[in-house]
């Protein structure tokens, strides 16, 4: 086989496991539809003689994203539970990079491009009926009226796009590995296995800075230690913080790291195995 990279051998892999998982992924993604349809429906009937429920559907698009997407991400190698379709798998005509990127186009390209699709049809449908049918209660003032009008989710500042696609794609990155790593019940597993390593984490974090500074912390962050507040919470002595400069570049390092490790590890999983 020759191992030379080849777009022409990756679309021709593409091709063949969309013929085999076709129906598979179409069942899917149309339970997911009609699962947020459904709920993004019962909130609109709920909310016709209230205000718009835009906190509720920002949870829903959240929830639908990373649970549909880590989904289907730790499911992407279920095969391997089949000893033949391992065998086939593994014996592709194709090189590691090859059958990896097939993974990759499926649960980080194609995935979020349907379910963006999907909730902003959803969104706009939903958003339409809305504003048709809801009328303003005349006792509600002028200020607060602007909440009974439906603004298409993307068209709103009720959603961070930026913080939830980074979270997106390294929650999926993990799930991705988790397939690979774990044959039975690899979501389960690789949830627990996610929750332990935060948790711990955190564990440590607060332990290091216990040892550190002798007096009572608080640590606030998303991903890392941004500031901790030194004293107690009625008399706080003081507040650090990163410098901006390292705020930045930790913040954009982190996350990037976390994701080509895990596409690294995916990698080397795969050509462990073919081994």
């Amino acid at each position: 086989m020759n191992n030379q990279f080849s777009f022409s051998r990756v679309l021709l892999l593409l091709r063949k496991n969309l013929k085999e998982n076709g129906k598979s992924y179409l069942l899917m993604f149309t339970a997911g539809f009609g699962i947020i349809l459904l709920i993004y429906a019962l909130l609109i009937v709920a909310g016709l003689h209230s205000m718009f429920p835009s906190g509720d559907r920002k949870m829903l698009f959240t929830i639908g994203l990373f649970l549909g997407g880590t989904l289907f991400s730790a499911s992407f190698y279920s095969f391997f539970k089949s000893q033949p379709k391992t065998i086939q798998f593994l014996l592709l005509p194709a090189t590691t990079g090859e059958k990896l990127l097939i993974g990759f186009i499926l649960t980080q390209i194609v995935y979020i491009i349907v379910f963006l699709i999907s909730f902003t049809s959803i969104d706009w449908f939903m958003c339409t009926i809305y504003n048709e049918f809801v009328s303003i209660p005349k006792w509600i003032i002028e200020q607060e009226k602007h909440y009974y009008k439906a603004v298409y989710l993307f068209n709103s500042d009720t959603v961070l796009i930026k913080q939830i696609l980074v979270m997106y794609f390294i929650t999926t990155s993990i799930a991705h590995l988790g397939s690979l790593s774990f044959i039975n019940n690899a979501y389960v597993k690789t949830v627990i296995l996610f929750i332990l390593t935060v948790v711990t984490l955190i564990f440590f974090n607060n332990k290091i800075l216990g040892l550190m500074i002798p007096e009572p912390i608080m640590p606030y962050g998303k991903y890392f230690t941004e500031t901790f507040r030194i004293g107690s919470i009625q008399q706080p002595t003081g507040i650090v913080t990163l410098p901006k400069l390292w705020y930045s570049t930790i913040a954009w390092f982190l996350p990037i790291f976390i994701y080509l490790s895990c596409w690294t590890m995916s990698y080397l999983k795969i050509k462990e195995k073919q081994i």
